[in-house]
């Protein structure tokens, strides 16, 4: 939370460390641990704030593939801008019109989205100079395992001979 009530016009800064608990508490499940530092510059004015944050560290996730853990450096650069109005009103995803009464904003759901999308979509290990997998070989040989295992489906089959006219 950042109370911003009382703050003059001009450039206020905040930092906070963010760790695993950070995320149970927004009951975030996807990181299983993370150290990060997030910085935030708070350029208030007359009639809006700009909120320039800066988060850096690094947080640990289950790999897709072979499920043990992978870590991901953050450094991450993002701009959010408060405006003051009648009513609260997501104006796009970096702009929030709030109103007149509000005293305080709670930037948490933010810093969660950040570090959230700022991981790729395939969390996978990166394979290696020779072009080896960095996963588990073990869980790797065992999957490559049950799929050679795994046939066709008889029921399956006997869906390709039906012809539709």
């Amino acid at each position: 939370m950042i109370k911003f009530r009382g703050l003059s016009v001009g450039v206020h800064r905040y930092s906070w460390q963010i760790d695993k608990l950070f995320f149970e508490a927004l009951e975030n499940s996807e990181f299983i641990d993370a150290s990060a530092t997030t910085d935030i510059e708070l350029e208030k004015q007359e009639r809006m704030m700009i909120l320039n944050f800066t988060i850096t560290g690094k947080v640990t996730v289950q790999c897709d593939r072979c499920l043990e853990d992978l870590v991901f450096p953050l450094n991450i650069k993002e701009a959010y801008y408060i405006k003051f109005g009648n009513e609260k009103v997501e104006e796009s995803e970096d702009v929030m019109v709030i109103p007149d009464s509000e005293y305080q904003i709670d930037i948490s759901a933010l810093i969660n989205e950040y570090i959230t999308l700022s991981l790729p979509l395939r969390k996978v290990h990166e394979p290696d100079r020779k072009r080896k997998s960095g996963c588990n070989e073990e869980v790797i040989r065992k999957l490559e395992e049950l799929s050679e295992k795994k046939g066709n489906d008889p029921r399956w089959d006997q869906l390709k001979n039906i012809k539709l006219d």
